[in-house]
């Protein structure tokens, strides 16, 4: 995206997201259909309790109006990421009573479930191939890391175990060359980014602070930074560091940037653009929970969104 367009006049974006909530609330499955022919190439997927609960919704990262809704039930479905090739989408949701890893084809507009049991799955996260999913569960009585096989069906998924330590692992993202994978680690309100091989071998400290919580890492695209949230300058902010300290957290924590710094509101959910060049994140900084987007050095600022309710878990796909 053009920095041209991210300098939008806030009071065209406060119109065009009417517009375009007018065009959510008459849609219907056929619509939807036909909608999915034209997809916009610059796209961001969110979670949007407007409803009362979470659904997901797609917005248009040229127009910045909302393109469709795309999912609608009495559940809430979370944390939605796009697949490397833009074609599916991979969310948690409670539709079934608890909480499991769903992916949604975006042609088709039909979900499958790729995990099913009696416990929790969270946060997906797509290896760069698109051939893995990442994700947290409490299925063997611990918050931990596990990886699948992105076509893995229901009771048929056979994940393998990455954690197996006492405390929290959770929140995976892949680096982007697959060869790494950051999450979090902690007990309590406590929190600390760490590094480890794919494979669960060789974890690295990215953070290890005692006194605040940091979380939800997000590799840049180009693999040479991490931004995470952290509430040690105590109110959640959103702060980017670079990959050469991973190993010596002291080190990490000095030279970490807190890129959001100016308001008094809960900053979260960060992730980069395709550019490289822009993270967008969700914020309280005006009320509820707002989109917005801002270049990697925190500066240029733009709210995304203005609707009723919380929209949080941006995730933002470009064609190249």
């Amino acid at each position: 995206m053009k920095d041209n367009q991210l300098k939008v006049n806030k009071s065209f974006v406060i119109i065009t997201l009417i517009l375009g909530l007018l065009l959510v609330s008459t849609l219907t499955p056929s619509l939807l259909a036909a909608q999915r022919s034209s997809l916009p190439a610059n796209r961001i997927v969110f979670s949007w309790n407007r409803d009362g609960d979470f659904d997901l919704y797609l917005l248009d990262g040229d127009t910045l109006k909302v393109f469709s809704q795309l999912t609608d039930n009495r559940a809430s479905d979370l944390s939605p990421v796009w697949s490397p090739d833009g074609t599916r989408i991979a969310f948690t949701s409670d539709v079934g009573g608890n909480y499991e890893i769903y992916v949604l084809d975006i042609s088709t507009g039909e979900s499958s479930v790729l995990t099913s049991n009696n416990w929790d799955d969270l946060y997906p996260a797509w290896s760069p191939d698109g051939k893995k999913i990442a994700f947290t569960s409490n299925r063997d009585s611990n918050w931990d890391i596990y990886v699948m096989d992105s076509t893995a069906s229901g009771k048929s998924a056979d994940p393998t175990r990455l954690t197996t330590d006492a405390t929290y692992q959770g929140s995976p993202v892949w680096s982007p060359d697959g060869k790494r994978i950051a999450y979090v680690e902690g007990r309590d309100t406590n929190r600390d980014i760490m590094v480890m091989n794919a494979d669960g071998s060789k974890v690295q400290p990215l953070t290890t602070r005692t006194t605040s919580a940091d979380f939800s890492p997000v590799w840049s695209p180009a693999g040479d930074q991490i931004a995470f949230v952290s509430n040690r300058s105590g109110n959640p902010d959103i702060f980017v560091v670079d990959v050469g300290c991973i190993g010596n957290s002291d080190l990490c924590d000095q030279q970490a940037v807190n890129l959001t710094q100016d308001n008094s509101g809960g900053d979260a959910d960060p992730s980069w653009l395709p550019d490289g060049e822009h993270i967008v994140f969700a914020s309280g900084r005006n009320n509820g929970s707002d989109l917005y987007v801002m270049k990697a050095d925190g500066s240029d600022v733009l709210r995304l969104t203005n609707g009723d309710g919380e929209e949080r878990f941006p995730s933002w796909w470009a064609k190249s």
